[in-house]
This record gives structure tokens, C-alpha cells and sequence, in this order.
């Protein structure tokens, strides 16, 4: 299977029959009655790359009816029904692309009318228009081969794996996609404006560090959230006031899975001490955390819990409730001034 074959299986399950166009809004599940313009740019994009002359007439047709919802400065609604307002001043920028390689790639199939409406719309967009990634070429982007992951600056976890990315789908193509890209998404269908390229920075690994995050691989793309390689210390300053509310000073957080499991000095529990050793398993690899107090005095307790790290986006709306995480926290029970605690990381990768 191919990106543009995902992204037209993810244009066509929220393609209504009604309107024939895209209808999404991010969070809402189920069916929705906003009809957002770029993603059916993208969508009438990966029926042209389809290439074949039922796909593109209905591109085609989709495209001229989005065209009619250009504002007079160039830029485009977010949604259909925002118009003539449009919020986002950069969209127009983002669909140019689009309108660039069709011209480039399908002008010798399309009739004067068409492309000249095409022309039109693209030069009412203000210029700094970019073409994107090119067919084939290189580009800097690290990315680990074997997690399928791009290892952006900004990951944001997705329920229990990080989000994936558009680019993502392109680069993994050629070795057959995980588990994870092959789970519906919007990005599938945003994957449709980039064409093949490879990167330059290409990681043939079973796991990676990145931004404080070990991702490794299993049934799901594990991670490790809150902590560096080896050594992680924990400066925690005087004046903080102890009281009847838990006070979680440190914490660190792994994916909840059905093969992993978290033991307390190779013990099941929930609450542990300094020193104790927590494990995490998984099939694939095994970590061992240590926490230990290395400045200062006081009382502190070690809980396991179901919690959701900083860079969760999934719960919201109906999933607002639910927990995705396992919660590896420090609460302090007493302490007068400043403290260091020292966390210690090691990993043992299963063959």
C-alpha cells in the first residue's frame, strides 16, 4: 500500500454523500457538518495522483467548486461556512503548492478553462509561495527507520503513541507501514501534497532519544516521557509550601500497553521508596529507574499511577477522563530547603 492510497481512504471515509467533500472537525468523532477547505485541496489532490480519468475529473470537479470560496485578497476560508472571513492568513500559502503541481503535473489532461482558472487563483495569492518537497529530493530530517518516527522538535502524544506525522508516511512507504500509520488519521489525507523524497539523517535503530523521550520499538511505539540518558537531576527549590494536596515535584510517565508491566524491586506495587528500583517491560526492552536523594533532607514517596504527561492531546471531549500513561511520580511529604534528587536510567534491550 502506498501514502496516496491511505490518504484517499482517509478522504473517503469522511467524504459525505451529500456534498461529495470532506467533512472534519479535529476532536469531533463521528459525522460532523464543517467542511474544512484544505483538507479537500488535499483530497482532490490525491485523486489526481491517482491518475486515472475518474479520479481526476472528480478532483477536478471538487477543486472548482472550492476555487468559488477564494477571497479577494487570495486567501481561503478554514471553513466553508466562514466565508468570506478567513482566519488562518497563511492558508492560501499552504494550498498554493497544490495548485503548482497540478499545473506542472496534469496541464498536458486539462482542459485551457480549467488551468486558467487555476492561474487565476494562484496569482491572488500573495507571493512567497512554496513548492514544498520535491519528487526525489534530500532533505535533513532525522528519522528513525525501524519506530517509523520522525523525531520532530515538537512530538505530541496521541493517546498511547506519538502523533503521527504527514511527512511520516512518505519516508516509511518503502518498508510497508506500522501498525500505527495504519490506523486512520487526518495526516494521511494531509500526506497527499508531499511526494517522494528521503532524508539525510536516517536512524537504523530499535529505539531513540529525543527531547527527554526514549521511544522504542513493540506492539505500540513505546516511550519513556521526563527523563535524559543516565543521569537525570532534580533540583527542587526552597519555599514550597506542603500541604494537604499531594505535592508531585517529580514525575515521568510511560505508555500504558498490554504488554507492558511495572515492577517494584521485581515486585507488582504502587508505592515505593529512594532507592527502590522500578522496572518497565516490555517485550522488547527493559528499564530500570532509580530515584535517590543527593542534596538536601526530607521524606519523600514514590507512587505508580494512571496520568497523562504534559504533551497529551487526546483527552479532550468525550476522552477528557482518560488516562493514557503510566504516572512515575515523587510526592514530598516533608522537606525545609532546597533538595537534589538524582535519577538513574538504564536500558536493556531484549534480543
Amino acid at each position: 500500500m502506498r501514502a496516496i492510497d491511505l490518504a484517499i481512504l482517509a478522504g473517503r471515509k469522511r467524504q459525505s454523500p451529500r456534498t461529495g467533500l470532506v467533512h472534519y472537525y479535529p476532536g469531533l468523532e463521528g459525522p460532523c457538518d464543517t467542511i474544512p477547505i484544505f483538507e479537500n485541496f488535499c483530497f482532490a489532490f490525491a485523486l489526481f495522483r491517482l491518475k486515472t480519468a475518474e479520479a481526476i475529473h472528480e478532483g477536478k470537479e471538487i477543486i472548482e467548486r472550492l476555487l468559488a470560496f477564494q477571497t479577494e485578497d487570495g486567501n481561503f476560508p478554514v471553513y466553508l461556512h466562514d466565508y468570506p472571513k478567513a482566519w488562518d492568513f497563511r492558508l492560501g500559502k499552504k494550498i498554493a503548492p497544490i495548485f503548482t503541481h497540478i499545473l506542472r503535473d496534469f496541464g498536458t489532461v486539462l482542459n485551457q478553462a480549467f488551468k486558467d482558472k487555476l492561474l487565476f487563483a494562484q496569482n491572488r495569492i500573495p507571493e512567497d509561495k512554496k513548492d514544498g518537497f520535491e519528487k526525489g529530493g534530500e532533505y535533513p530530517i532525522p528519522y528513525n527507520r525501524q519506530l517509523q518516527l520522525v523525531l520532530d522538535k515538537n512530538i505530541v502524544q496521541e493517546g498511547f503513541e506519538p502523533q503521527p506525522l504527514p511527512i511520516e508516511y512518505i519516508l516509511a512507504e518503502k518498508d510497508g507501514f506500522s501498525k500505527r500509520l495504519l490506523h486512520d488519521h487526518i495526516h494521511q489525507l494531509h500526506s497527499a501534497v508531499f511526494y517522494p523524497f528521503t532524508t539525510t539523517i536516517e536512524i537504523d535503530a530499535p529505539y531513540s532519544w529525543h527531547n527527554q523521550c526514549l521511544y522504542w520499538k513493540g506492539e505500540t511505539l513505546h516511550s519513556l516521557y521526563g527523563l535524559q540518558i543516565g543521569e537525570t537531576l532534580f533540583h527542587l527549590p526552597a519555599g514550597v509550601e506542603i500541604g494537604r494536596d499531594d505535592l508531585f515535584e517529580i514525575l515521568t510517565y510511560c505508555d500504558i500497553s498490554a504488554e507492558t508491566k511495572l515492577t517494584i524491586n521485581g515486585q507488582r506495587g504502587m508505592v515505593f521508596s529512594l532507592g527502590d528500583i522500578v522496572e518497565i517491560h516490555t517485550p522488547a526492552m527493559k528499564i530500570a529507574l532509580c530515584f535517590e536523594l543527593v542534596e538536601g533532607t526530607g521524606d519523600f514517596c514514590g507512587h505508580i499511577s494512571f496520568g497523562n504527561r504534559p504533551n497529551q492531546i487526546a483527552n479532550v471531549g468525550s476522552h477528557q477522563y482518560d488516562a493514557y500513561d503510566w504516572q512515575i511520580g515523587i510526592r514530598t511529604l516533608r522537606r525545609t530547603g532546597p533538595c537534589t534528587i538524582k535519577c538513574v536510567l538504564a536500558t536493556q534491550i531484549k534480543e
